[in-house]
């Protein structure tokens, strides 16, 4: 009875260890949040269009560090928008999925403070091809603004050219006025010239005359 009783005591001494790692170790393990559902489920097909995605955790997460990526198999990105956080729930907005296989890829942070991160594949049938841009509807509204803009400026070239052709005579009817009155100016010295010359000749004949006519009464008496 005795060694039996000592046999169980140091079994339980050995097993004390054991279970109280296990206490510990077993709320850490449960601790860490887990992805329990998604919109569109994993695998699954879509065939009616959708607006957004969805994820379910195991516990309420905080929003703050939460990263939501919408890719299709060319890595193209269809996320419009940051996700919203409510709860448990992450709900992420995407653009129109045409048809093709899709990948949700989410990081999030536990309520214990541990990230976790993975992926939910999906794939959209029947809904169609992307609708085609509208990027070509704005191109014609380009082209008619640039067209008026150079067509007034061409003929306003054409008034500055004229006034300077009726300038030319302007300028040389002034010079040619100023040369006739060069001319004229000349010719009216040259006949004072010969003018006075000719007054003074008369005089000089006059003067002459009267001293012939003295010297001849003076011979007489």
């Amino acid at each position: 009875m005795r060694s039996l009783r000592r046999l169980i005591g140091v079994a339980a001494l050995a097993a004390a260890p054991v279970a109280g790692l296990s206490l510990f170790a077993a709320p850490a393990a449960v601790a860490h949040d887990q992805l329990v559902a998604s919109t569109p489920e994993d695998g699954g097909t879509v065939s009616t269009p959708l607006t957004a995605v969805e994820l379910v955790f195991s516990n309420a997460i905080p929003g703050e560090f939460v990263q939501v990526a919408v890719t299709d198999a060319a890595g193209a990105t269809f996320q419009d928008g940051a996700p919203q956080t409510a709860g448990d729930t992450v709900t992420q907005t995407v653009q129109q999925l045409p048809d093709g296989a899709y990948t949700i890829a989410y990081r999030v942070v536990s309520s214990d403070g541990h990230p976790i991160e993975g992926t939910v594949g999906f794939t959209v049938s029947g809904v169609g091809p992307a609708a085609p841009a509208e990027t070509p509807a704005e191109a014609p509204s380009e082209t008619p603004s640039a067209a008026p803009s150079e067509t007034p400026s061409a003929p306003a070239e054409t008034p500055a050219e004229e006034p300077s052709d009726e300038t030319t005579p302007a300028a040389g009817s002034g010079s040619s006025s100023a040369d006739d009155g060069g001319g004229l100016g000349s010719t009216a010295t040259v006949l004072l010239i010969v003018g006075g010359a000719v007054v003074v000749a008369v005089l000089a004949f006059v003067a002459a005359g009267g001293r012939r006519r003295g010297t001849a009464e003076d011979t007489d008496s």
